[in-house]
């Protein structure tokens, strides 16, 4: 075989590979290297070589792993055959080839062998397939890829690499190990699926942000909010629609346990003035959901007239529209004259009356939709 000394980069890579020293916005990443039977008249010529010097095959790149103590050794193989070969070729030249994240790909290494060469023999005289694994050093944290040929053929130290993670009877799983599994409640071992249904009483149906049906009964986790949601209805929302699933996580019961014991307030008035045709006063307590909302107003003779006030909060607005009557005496009866609050926290006259009406006061507890 070919003796090379080593490879060397080129001037365009050692720009590339000071771009991506300790750089983590940029990869270099390797593409495929060029075999060749070109000679050099020194190895100052490879610093400005841009190509092989006469390519005759292309060896492809079949695995790019980072190894070291720190990390800083990268080691590519590369693979190829003399398949396709017409006749003997001379095995001088070997160039790799690379990118960063403009995507121009450039010769980056080359090693030449000189008078060190072998020949490549046609495959009817000499099958062969070729191994070659090239090494050299990184800055401890670069970034590094490489456009892996899955069509390659397993190395035998690949193929004893992975009989050796072959999984005995007796080999536990662990985060550095591949090994069995082994079911417990203990340190290092792993629930059964149905220990979850028997924990919460529900069954787990997988991520809420996943497309897909969500069935109704079934919990599903947020990794968003980062807390499981009972689904109320089947739908296909990705996200935490309130009117689709409700917390269930402990955290989530805790927070509703205590609301339990917290009470809200909020007052308002749009002016101190009682005589104004628009007036508005009051005052909203909540418990949990459910507020109890105390109003004092005057309405104009028109419906659907919106007064002139700050919008509800949004913690206090209710569920669904809430209509509220004031009575005010008119002639020898009493009225009934409407306001309506809307779920987006506005007011509005509701019914038609033949004239402005003052001194209107309706008391009404009603769900809330936060």
């Amino acid at each position: 075989m070919s003796y090379f000394e080593g490879l060397k980069l080129t001037k365009k890579g050692e720009q590339l590979q000071a771009k991506i020293n300790g750089n983590l916005s940029e990869t270099l990443t390797f593409t495929k290297a060029k075999l060749g039977s070109g000679s050099i008249t020194s190895n100052d010529e490879i610093r400005f070589l841009t190509d092989v010097k006469e390519v005759w095959g292309t060896a492809n790149v079949t695995s790019c792993k980072i190894q070291g103590d720190e990390k800083n050794i990268v080691a590519i193989e590369l693979q190829f055959s003399n398949a396709e070969l017409r006749e003997d070729k001379i095995f001088r030249e070997i160039a790799l080839y690379a990118q960063g994240n403009e995507g121009e790909e450039i010769l980056y290494a080359y090693a030449n062998a000189g008078d060190k060469y072998d020949y490549i023999p046609l495959m009817k005289d000499s099958p062969h397939s070729f191994i070659i694994v090239i090494y050299f050093n990184i800055t401890s944290g670069s970034k590094v890829d490489a456009k892996i040929d899955l069509h390659s053929y397993v190395s035998l130290q690949e193929f004893n690499e992975g009989m050796n993670k072959k999984v005995n009877k007796t080999d536990y799983a662990s985060a550095e190990q591949y090994g069995i599994v082994k079911y417990g409640a203990e340190e290092g071992t792993v629930l059964e699926g149905n220990k979850f249904t028997q924990m919460m009483g529900k069954d787990y149906g997988g991520i809420l942000n996943e497309t897909g049906l969500k069935e109704v009964g079934k919990t599903y986790f947020d990794k968003n909010t980062k807390k499981l949601y009972l689904c109320k209805n089947n739908n296909s929302d990705i996200s935490a629609n309130i009117n689709n699933y409700i917390a269930m996580d402990s955290h989530s019961i805790l927070e509703r346990l205590e609301n339990l014991y917290k009470i809200q307030t909020y007052t308002y008035n749009n002016i101190s003035d009682v005589r104004s045709d628009m007036y508005i006063d009051y005052k909203v307590l909540k418990i949990m959901n459910i507020c109890i909302l105390e109003i004092k107003f005057s309405r104009v003779g028109a419906p659907n007239v919106l007064y002139n006030a700050t919008d509800l909060p949004l913690e206090f607005r209710p569920k669904t529209d809430v209509y509220m009557a004031g009575v005010s005496k008119h002639s020898e009866s009493m009225d009934y004259h409407w306001i309506r609050l809307t779920s987006q926290g506005k007011f509005y006259t509701h019914n038609f009356s033949n004239g402005t009406f003052r001194n209107l006061q309706a008391t009404i507890a009603y769900e809330c939709a936060n």
